[in-house]
């Protein structure tokens, strides 16, 4: 492959379009639901599963227990940790890695050093 070959390959790469993956983000009954209710979220995760989606699962967690990551399925303890993961599927609009990357990234802000009550 000659150089002007790997030059068109890499800026193909970048420049086309991928496709979004599919991401399903369910949120597991309570422990003392119907067997109904847990038939229809085992449904669920099962044609989600089917269909190739990445799996978002939130679940009765401890807050010491960071999210958890199985073969195509995250399992996070809040809302906020669900949406995170399913933010970071989403591709990078400026080059980073994610799209939360962009938002840290674009944040500016000045550090100030804590200043003791007795130094002031």
């Amino acid at each position: 492959m000659s150089a002007l070959q790997c030059r068109l390959a890499r800026l193909e790469d970048v420049l086309l379009s991928k496709p979004r993956p599919v991401v399903c983000l369910l949120s597991e009954p309570a422990s003392d639901a119907p067997a109904a209710v847990w038939a229809e979220y085992r449904r669920q995760v099962q044609e989600a599963t089917a269909r190739g989606a990445f799996l978002i699962l939130l679940v009765q967690m401890r807050p010491i227990d960071g999210p958890r990551i199985g073969k195509g399925v995250t399992y996070g303890g809040s809302e906020f940790e669900a949406q995170l993961a399913a933010a970071s599927m989403h591709r990078s609009r400026l080059g980073n890695e994610s799209l939360p990357s962009d938002v840290m990234k674009s944040l500016s802000a000045n550090v100030i050093r804590p200043v003791h009550a007795n130094e002031a």
